[in-house]
């Protein structure tokens, strides 16, 4: 009986051993097609899509997936991956190929060869397919190959001055995207990576975005959103002349004031959220606003500032609710009263406060302080 005990754990230990399920590679590649020419664009929804056919393991259990691109056909240096998942096609975002494209040293606007391949794992177990790697020509965006992680406004011209602790930072709105609202003065400025020990500096002119080493004369006088995309080279530079909270119902616009740093303030504001509509019981109350900034070049003489999700239709939960008081602009073409819009919290209604809009924070917000 010892014996068969022994003999009987020796086979449950070997049962218990994990081993990785051997896996099938990918026979081969669907999309795109050898030598596909890729002129890559710089929207943030510009997508690429990449399929092929599907591996198996040896345990019927699904395997994951990853496109790899090289800068060779056979035995080329991997250039970085994508992971896909259970799914046996992905939509790559351009200005992921176009940063792959950066490690294969192909310059920006130029055009040059990937080769793209599949690899299926299961565990620790991973095989490339099996099909020779194919080629893809791609055109880079013509942008920064330096891409840096944060941006900071400086200069005599900027509310900063050169005083480095002070540098203004701009909001990260995507890969290579920047923004900042400011207010410029006389004087020069320059956009910096690094406000102590800049590595890299830049200007804008002519809706182009340029590397200088030398500070650069503001665009003029008066507040400005500055939107750069570096994986173009592109600057849009408009003068805001006005922001204001929007009363729907009312179709009231009270303008607030600009303190500085990107920030808006209405001071003393009593808000009657009182609906005096015929159709509604007395007393009942209309809590939707948003706020409108008149901003150069737009179609429609405003901009929405309202919630990021454009459908939005509920209330906060309360006044430290911070997601529900972040902010989004919209570009208005249309004389829409109403949309998209906030709701105010119970607790300001009919009471005297102050709005704050603050357009320079990580996560462009705004809140109430009840008086």
């Amino acid at each position: 009986m010892i014996v068969m005990f022994a003999v009987a754990m020796t086979a449950c230990t070997e049962n218990m051993n994990y081993k990785d399920a051997e896996v099938r590679p990918p026979a081969g590649m669907l999309f795109p097609t050898d030598g596909y020419f890729l002129e890559l664009q710089s929207g943030s929804g510009a997508t690429m899509n990449f399929s092929w056919l599907p591996g198996a393991s040896e345990d019927g259990y699904p395997v994951q997936y990853e496109i790899v691109f090289f800068d060779r056909s056979s035995g080329g240096r991997e250039l970085g991956r994508v992971d896909a998942g259970v799914k046996t096609q992905i939509a790559v975002a351009h200005k992921d190929l176009n940063r792959i494209a950066g490690e294969a040293a192909i310059e920006s606007g130029s055009t040059g060869t990937l080769y793209w391949s599949v690899v299926a794992s299961r565990g620790l177990n991973q095989l490339l397919s099996t099909a020779t790697p194919r080629k893809l020509d791609i055109k880079r965006l013509l942008g920064f190959n330096f891409i840096p992680e944060r941006l900071y406004l400086i200069g005599t011209g900027t509310e900063a001055g050169n005083d480095a602790a002070l540098a203004l930072p701009f909001r990260t709105t995507g890969e290579g995207e920047y923004e900042i609202y400011t207010r410029f003065s006389n004087g020069t400025f320059m956009i910096v990576d690094d406000p102590v020990a800049p590595t890299h500096s830049y200007g804008f002119q002519g809706g182009l975005a340029t590397e200088i080493t030398t500070p650069v004369t503001v665009p003029g006088q008066g507040i400005y959103r500055v939107q750069l995309d570096f994986n173009v080279k592109s600057a849009s530079v408009q003068l805001v002349s006005a922001v204001g909270h929007w009363l729907c119902y009312k179709s009231e616009l009270t303008p607030m004031t600009y303190e500085g740093r990107g920030l808006w303030v209405l001071r003393d504001y009593y808000l009657d959220a009182n609906d005096y509509w015929v159709a509604v019981p007395a007393g009942s109350q209309d809590d939707r606003y948003h706020f409108r900034a008149t901003i150069a070049g737009n179609p429609w003489p405003w901009e929405c500032f309202g919630p990021t999700n454009s459908g939005e239709d509920g209330k906060p939960a309360s006044l430290d609710a911070k997601e529900y008081f972040y902010i989004k602009a919209y570009p208005s073409t249309s004389a829409d009263q109403w949309g998209p819009k906030f709701k105010y919290h119970g607790s300001v209604c009919e009471k005297t406060v102050d709005i704050y809009l603050d357009m320079g924070a990580t996560n462009a917000t705004h809140w109430f302080v009840v008086k």
